[in-house]
Formats: structure tokens, C-alpha cells, sequence
């Protein structure tokens, strides 16, 4: 039987808009609907903009478990879990906790090692054909260890990164300090650091803007934004899409790349999935006097830093079960103190703007969702953290699940 040619994708982040661009490389009409009005306006828009291609560490790890106390009692600023009376998100803690397994660990790290690997190559390969500015930057990236327990932990996930092919080693604090001179300026000792020299840096959103622009130009994609879609039904012939305003689209094969909002749409079908919000933070501040020139990630306390050239961005903050949209101007104060704790002088913390705040799309293994859930209906959902990362690779894969229409 043919495959019919036309193929609906709900939700314009940066992972709806590049499963489009491989959907439509492989010859398919793509719609994208989207509730605002412009592409990447949510998770996509306020991220680390790192391209972190050789750290796909797992959340769910043998290290996390002792922790887990502090964490459910709000005692680590970093990263907290709100516990609420909820099955889904109870079932959710009980598979995450069932991941926090060494072997589990080391599978679900390599798994998305090899999916980052895919998305650096996917990524080359779209840079080559279409030159696609986004103010990318292969600026390197160090991961500060701030405690011999640190440097233990991640001597075993570098070992197992570099074994699969990953460019990255283990770095002593003096290196460290040669590497990225701005370090020498920050009052805490490192008990060593994580170099990973090709890693890269742009902005998502603007990519993502531009790929659309593209797509709208050379492939024929039709972007429907300021659509917000309510419910999805299945029909004989394909599936019926149902806006918020009444109007309805039809389509023989839908695609959700909604982030931690899938649900809403699958639950009514009896095919929710496993994913649960984690609420992130991000601020600009204008660049400080010793500003690293290379990505920063300060282990322990969760933040990282991409400088932008006159300003510095820091994101981070892990927050599970935190459903809100709003900026919590205290969680934005404590990443503001452990940022200035870190790196004193990477910015003017005096002169920080407003914030931004979003909801990362976390699965227990920390691993993507990229599969068919009933006939007709895909899933790209569940990249937690590293949605800018994996997206290209992500929308191969889910390419190569509707292969090409006849």
C-alpha cells in the first residue's frame, strides 16, 4: 500500500523543526503547528546553547542514589524534586530510581553518546549543504570537578565515553587553568576538570528560525504558528487535529514534538509517556573581566556558562515537578549566588536581566522517546537536557521510522 505523502508535526521547537527538514529531504509535505506564533519559543529558546556532543551523562546514576533524600527534603539548591500526589509522575520516580543502576547508567550513557554522534554528523551534513548561520562556535567545553568524589565518578564516565569514540579526556587542575585561562580567577580549588575540545556552541532558536526560513523556501513546508492544538482523534482514514479555536486539520500521519506538554495529547488516547517536567533557568549579564572563552560547567552545582561575546549566558537549576511557567525570582537568585561562587568575574552579576525560565522534557533513562505509538501517530519527545544536542540525530531516526512516501 502507498504512504501517503502528507505528514503533520505538532510542535515548532528546535526538535519539530528539524524532524520537518529531514521529513522533507526525504520527499514528504510537512505542516508544522505550532501554539506561538514564531518556531523555538519555548525550551529551545532560553538553553545553555551548548552542543554538548561528548557529555550524554545519564541524570539516573549510581552516584544520585545517596542523594536522593536531600534531594526530595529541598536541601541541594541544584536540583530538586517536588513531590506531589500524582501516579504518573509517581510511576516516573520509581522507573528513574530503577535506572540509577551502574548498568543501567553505562547503557543509557552510551545510547546517547551514539545519538550525539548521529547529530554532529546530521548537523555537518546540513552546515555543508546549506550554510545556515546561527553564530556557532566551536568554542571547546571544560566540566569543573570541584572534589576527589567528583574526579572518582568521572574517571569511570570518561573512560566509558572514550571507549564509544568520544573526544574528551580528564584534565588536572594546572591543565585545567592552561586550557581556560579565566579559571585561575575563581576562589575554589578543582580537583581536576573534563576537557572536550570540539564541543560547540550556538543559538538554537535563531537556528531554528532559519531553518524553518528554509524549509518554507526550498521544500515546500508550511508553518501554521499562534495554533494551539487540544486533542487529536484518531478516524478510519489517518488522524483529526483539533485547535483550540474549533478549527480542525486532517492528516494521514501525525507527529508530536510537543516536549513535556505531550501528554496532554496522548493521555486521552491511552498512550501517555513516560515524561515529567524538570523547570530550568537562564540569565544574561554583561561579560565580565575574566570571562571564559570556552563553555563552563560547574558540576556540582549544575550551571554552565556560554560566552556570547559581550555578554555571558548561565543557565541551569534542575527543578522535577515544577509545572509552572513563571520565573521563580528566588531560584533565579540562587543560581545568580552559585554562578558568582564559581566564576566571580565571568559577568556582572550587579546588571542581570530578567530571566528566563523553561521546562525540559525528562524520561527516566534519560533517553529520547523516538518511536510509532499507534498507526500513523510518531513520538520525538523526552530529549530532557539535550534537545539542541540530539535534534538532528533525533529527526534522522525518526525519518527513517516513516521512510520515504511513494
Amino acid at each position: 500500500m502507498a504512504i501517503a505523502r502528507k505528514a503533520l508535526i505538532i510542535g515548532g521547537g528546535i526538535i519539530g523543526v528539524t524532524s520537518a527538514y529531514a521529513l522533507a529531504r526525504n520527499g514528504w509535505a510537512v505542516t508544522i503547528v505550532e501554539s506561538e506564533p514564531q518556531v523555538a519559543r519555548g525550551a529551545s529558546l532560553g538553553n545553555g546553547r551548548q552542543l554538548s556532543y561528548s557529555h550524554t551523562n545519564a541524570l539516573a546514576s549510581p552516584a544520585l542514589l545517596p542523594q536522593m533524600p536531600s534531594l526530595l527534603l529541598g536541601h541541594d539548591d541544584a536540583f530538586r524534586i517536588n513531590l506531589r500526589p500524582s501516579l504518573p509522575f509517581a510511576m516516573w520516580l520509581m522507573r528513574f530510581l530503577g535506572n540509577c543502576t551502574r548498568r543501567a547508567f553505562r547503557a543509557n550513557t552510551l545510547a546517547c553518546l551514539q545519538l550525539a554522534q548521529e547529530s554532529r554528523a546530521a548537523m555537518d551534513d546540513l552546515l555543508d549543504q546549506h550554510p545556515i548561520a546561527f553564530n556557532q562556535r566551536k568554542a571547546g567545553k571544560l566540566v569543573l570537578l570541584r572534589c576527589e568524589q567528583e574526579l572518582l565518578a568521572a574517571e569511570a564516565s570518561t573512560q566509558l565515553r572514550q571507549s564509544a569514540g568520544a573526544e574528551l579526556e580528564l584534565v588536572s587542575p594546572e591543565q585545567a587553568c592552561e586550557i581556560e585561562p579565566a579559571l585561575a580567577h575563581g576562589p575554589e580549588q578543582l580537583a581536576g576538570a573534563i576537557y572536550s575540545p570540539a564541543d560547540e556552541t550556538g543559538d538554537c532558536s535563531h537556528f531554528a528560525a532559519e531553518l524553518l526560513d528554509l524549509l518554507q523556501r526550498s521544500y515546500g513546508v508550511t508553518f501554521l504558528g499562534g495554533n494551539s492544538v487540544n486533542r487529536i482523534a484518531r478516524q478510519a482514514q489517518g488522524w483529526r487535529v483539533q485547535h483550540e479555536d474549533g478549527s480542525e486539520l486532517e492528516s494521514d500521519h501525525v507527529l508530536l514534538t510537543t516536549g513535556h506538554q505531550a501528554n496532554h495529547l496522548l493521555a486521552p488516547l491511552g498512550l501517555a509517556q513516560p515524561i515529567q517536567s524538570m523547570k530550568g533557568y537562564s540569565f544574561t549579564a554583561p561579560i565580565g573581566i575574566a570571562a571564559p572563552a570556552l563553555s563552563i560547567t560547574d558540576n556540582a552545582r549544575r550551571i554552565v556558562f556560554t560566552n556570547l561575546g559581550e555578554h555571558m549566558l548561565i543557565a541551569g537549576i534542575a527543578d522535577m515537578g515544577d509545572a509552572s511557567k513563571q520565573v521563580d525570582p528566588q531560584r533565579l537568585a540562587v543560581m545568580r549566588r552559585a554562578a558568582q561562587a564559581s566564576l566571580p568575574y565571568a559577568a556582572d552579576y550587579d546588571a542581570v536581566d530578567e530571566g528566563w525560565a523553561g521546562h525540559r522534557p525528562m524520561t527516566p533513562d534519560s533517553l529520547p522517546i523516538i518511536k510509532q505509538l499507534a498507526p500513523g501517530l510518531f513520538a520525538n519527545l523526552g530529549h530532557g537536557m539535550l534537545g539542541w544536542t540530539l535534534a538532528m540525530g533525533s529527526a534522522e531516526r525518526l525519518a527513517r521510522l516513516l521512510g520515504r512516501p511513494t
